[in-house]
C-alpha cells in the first residue's frame, strides 16, 4: 500500500532580502501549518534551485509564535536565483508523509571592496623615489592577501604595484594592505594618481575599486632654511610648531628648531602653533638660510566669560 502524502502549507513570516552578497549567510523564519496525524519529529528542510539541492538539515524547534527560524546560505554565484524552501516530515515506512514547498527569488551581488591609499607624501622631488601605503578591504570580510593593488598615472600608465599582505592594519577590521614604492614624474606641480583594486581568482565574486590621490614634484633642493622659534617673552624654545615654506613643511624640534630644504627662489614662511601669534613673511633662497621667529604667546581663554559679561 503507498503511502499518503499530505501537505504542509508553508509561508514566510519574516521574508528573506531582495538581494545579498554572493555566499552571504542571511535569516528567514516561516511559518508551517502541520498536518494532523503527522509527527513533527525528524522533520527536515532543504533548499532547491531547479533540481540541485543546495542546502538540507534538522528542521529547527518552533519558536514561542509557532515560527521556525532558518540561517540559510546564498548560491555563490551572481545572478538571480529562482530557489524553493521544501518542508518535510520525516521518512517513515507505514506512516503518512506529509510536505510543503515555498518558493521564492533571492539576488546575490558581487562583494563590495574598499580601497584607501594614505602615507603620501608631498611635495616629492622630482624623478625621486617615494613610497605610499594602500590597503583593500571586502564587505564581507574575505580574504584579500596577495591580490594586487595598481597605480596609474594620469594618461592611464601603469606606475607601479604591490600585493596585498597576509596581515590586516591594526585598529581595522579585515584592512589589508601593502607598501608600493614608485618614481615621481620629471614634470613640476601637481598630479592626481589612481590606485584601482579589481580582485580575480577568489571563490567568490568581488567587484572592483579605485581611489585617487595626489602629490607635488619639486624641483632638487638646493639650500637648508633652518628655523628657530622661541617665546618673545621668555626666549624658551617652542617645540611642535608646524613651518611651512611655501609647499615645504617641517616641524620644530624640543629645541624650537627645524630645517627644511629647498631650491632657489622665494617663499612665503608661515609658522603656526596653537596658543601663538607669529609673524609671517617672506624670504629670498640664494643660499643657507637661517631665521629666528619670535611668537607671543596669546591669553588664554576664560571659560566662564560667556557666563558673566
Amino acid at each position: 500500500m503507498s503511502k499518503v502524502r499530505k501537505e504542509i502549507p508553508v509561508a514566510f513570516k519574516q521574508a528573506p532580502p531582495q538581494s545579498i552578497d554572493a555566499g552571504a549567510e542571511f535569516s528567514c523564519s516561516v511559518a508551517l501549518n502541520w498536518p494532523d496525524g503527522i509527527a513533527r519529529d525528524g522533520a527536515n528542510y532543504r533548499v532547491r534551485e531547479g533540481e540541485r539541492t543546495l542546502q538540507s538539515g534538522a528542521l529547527p524547534p518552533r519558536a514561542d509564535d509557532g515560527s521556525v527560524a532558518l540561517t540559510l546560505s546564498a548560491p555563490d554565484e551572481t545572478g538571480e536565483h529562482r530557489l524553493t524552501l521544501v518542508v518535510a516530515s520525516a521518512e517513515a515506512e507505514e506512516d503518512e508523509r506529509a510536505e510543503g514547498a515555498l518558493p521564492f527569488v533571492l539576488t546575490t551581488m558581487p562583494h563590495e571592496t574598499s580601497l584607501a591609499v594614505w602615507d603620501i607624501p608631498s611635495p616629492v622631488v622630482r624623478n625621486g623615489r617615494f613610497e605610499i601605503k594602500a590597503g583593500a578591504k571586502c564587505s564581507a570580510s574575505c580574504g584579500l592577501a596577495r591580490k594586487i593593488i595598481e597605480i596609474r598615472d594620469e594618461s592611464g600608465k601603469l606606475i607601479g604595484s604591490g600585493a596585498l599582505g597576509d596581515a590586516t592594519l591594526p585598529g581595522t577590521t579585515a584592512l589589508s594592505f601593502t607598501a608600493i614604492s614608485l618614481k615621481a614624474p620629471r614634470k613640476l606641480g601637481l598630479h592626481e594618481w589612481t590606485a584601482s583594486f579589481a580582485p580575480s581568482e577568489l571563490k567568490l565574486q568581488h567587484g572592483g575599486t579605485t581611489s585617487r590621490f595626489s602629490f607635488v614634484t619639486v624641483a632638487e633642493p638646493e639650500h637648508a632654511v633652518s628655523v628657530k622659534v622661541v617665546n618673545k617673552a621668555t626666549k624658551a624654545p617652542i617645540a611642535g610648531a608646524q613651518v611651512r615654506l611655501g609647499v615645504y613643511r617641517a616641524q620644530t624640534d624640543v629645541s624650537g628648531s627645524a630645517k627644511v630644504r629647498v631650491p632657489k627662489g622665494a617663499f612665503p614662511l608661515v609658522v603656526t602653533r596653537t596658543g601663538y601669534k607669529m609673524p609671517e613673511r617672506s624670504i629670498q633662497v640664494a643660499k643657507d638660510v637661517r631665521v629666528r621667529i619670535a611668537a607671543e604667546k596669546l591669553p588664554e581663554e576664560d571659560p566662564y566669560a560667556l557666563w558673566t559679561a
